[in-house]
C-alpha cells in the first residue's frame, strides 16, 4: 500500500501507537478504501493472534538484526479520524538485517503531508534498532506512489502484478501436447492427494525452498516448515488434490497450486516453479494445463494469478494460455548502510 504526495496545504495530523482490538475496524475500513475487498476487522485480528507479542529483537554475531519486532502506529486528523496507517516489521526467519514495512494514506487526505509523517516514523524505527533495509510496496496503480517513494530514498526492487484468465473463452485444443511432452520426457504428473504424509510435506517445502531463490517475485526467505504449511495449505481454501505436483522418480521437480477465493467462480494459482536443471522441458506449463483442466471441471469462470515483470518463461507461460494482466505493485527497498 502506498501514499502520494501532491502541493496540498499540510494539515495537522498525529500518530498515536495502535489500540487493540478498538482500532481493527477502522484500519480495516482505511484498507478497503484503498482496495476494496482487501482484509476485515477480523482478519487483522487473527493475524495478530498468530504473532507474538512482545519484540525479542537483538543483533547476531555478524552484528546484524535478527529475531521479532514491530512497530504499529496510526495517523489521526483533528477529529479523531483514521487517515493512515503504517508498520515495520520483522519475522524471525527474515535475513539478517531486513525488516518489512507497510504504509497507506485515506485517498482524501493524500499529498498533504500524512504519508512523510508515517513513513519518517518507520525508517526512524529502522534506524534505532540499525537495521540495513527496509522493504515495501506501493500500488502501480495508484498516481504519484512510486515518486514518492523514490523521492524518500527507497529504490525499485520488483514489479509483480496480477494475471486474469477466461475460462469461457479458454480453448483447450490449442495445447494439445502440453501435457504430453512432460510425460513423454519421462516426468509424472499427480496430485499431493496422491502421495499424501509428511515427508511429502517436507519434499514439497524444499522444492520451494530452492525455487523461491531465483523467483524475482520472492524478496524474504521462507518461513521455517511448520509456518509455510500454514501458508501452503489454508483449511478454508486449499486442497490437496489441487496441489499439482511433477514428479521424477522420487522427487519432486515442479509444482502449481489452486486457493479458492471468496468470489465464487475464480480460482487462484498461488504457486508455481520447477527445479532449475528440469526447466526447459514444458513441466511448468504443464503444471499450468492440468490446474487450468481441474478448474474448468470444477465450474470456475475465472482463473488469477501474479508474475514479476521480469520472470520473462513464467510470463511467456501465462501469455501463452491468455492471461491479461492486470494491476499489481512495486517492491521497493531502502538502504540504511
Amino acid at each position: 500500500m502506498s501514499s502520494n504526495q501532491s502541493s496540498k496545504t499540510p494539515l495537522v495530523a498525529r500518530l498515536r501507537e495502535i489500540l487493540i482490538p478498538e482500532d481493527y475496524e477502522p484500519i480495516a475500513k482505511l484498507f478497503n478504501l484503498i482496495e476494496p475487498g482487501s482484509t476485515t476487522a477480523q482478519s487483522l485480528e487473527e493475524e495478530d493472534q498468530h504473532m507474538p507479542t512482545t519484540s525479542h529483537l537483538k543483533k547476531n554475531e555478524d552484528g546484524c538484526l535478527v529475531g521479532f519486532g514491530r512497530t504499529r502506529v496510526v495517523a489521526e486528523n483533528e477529529e479523531g479520524q483514521i487517515i493512515g496507517y503504517g508498520a515495520a516489521f520483522r519475522a524471525p526467519w527474515a535475513a539478517p538485517g531486513q525488516l518489512a514495512s507497510i504504509f497507506c494514506v485515506d485517498p482524501d487526505f493524500r499529498g498533504q503531508g500524512v504519508g512523510n509523517l508515517i513513513l519518517s516514523h518507520l525508517e526512524n524505527w529502522a534506524n534505532e534498532h540499525q537495521a540495513s533495509v527496509l522493504s515495501s510496496i506501493v500500488m502501480d496503480w495508484i498516481d504519484g506512489s512510486l515518486s514518492f517513494a523514490q523521492k524518500r530514498g527507497f529504490v525499485l526492487d520488483a514489479h509483480v502484478f496480477d494475471l486474469e484468465l477466461n475460462l469461457k473463452e479458454f480453448d483447450s485444443t490449442k495445447y494439445p501436447d502440453s501435457v504430453e511432452l512432460a510425460i513423454k520426457s519421462g516426468i509424472q504428473l499427480v496430485t499431493l492427494a496422491d502421495l499424501p504424509g509428511e515427508e511429502s510435506e517436507h519434499k514439497l517445502y524444499e522444492l520451494c525452498v530452492e525455487t523461491s531463490k531465483d523467483n524475482p517475485g520472492q524478496y524474504a526467505n521462507l518461513p521455517p516448515f511448520a509456518e509455510w504449511r500454514k501458508e501452503f495449505f489454508p483449511e478454508d481454501i486449499s486442497r490437496q488434490d489441487w496441489v499439482f505436483l511433477a514428479v521424477d522418480g522420487a522427487r519432486f521437480v515442479g509444482v502449481t497450486q489452486l486457493f479458492n477465493t471468496e468470489d465464487d467462480g475464480v480460482l487462484y494459482t498461488n504457486y508455481t516453479a520447477v527445479k532449475k536443471e528440469y526447466r526447459g522441458r514444458g513441466i511448468a506449463k504443464a503444471l499450468k494445463r492440468i490446474s487450468i483442466d481441474e478448474a474448468v471441471k470444477l465450474g470456475a469462470h475465472t482463473m488469477t494469478t501474479d508474475s514479476e515483470e521480469n520472470n520473462a518463461p513464467m510470463q511467456s507461460i501465462n501469455r501463452s494460455f491468455g492471461y491479461v494482466p492486470g494491476k499489481g505493485h512495486f517492491r521497493i527497498l531502502k538502504s540504511f548502510v
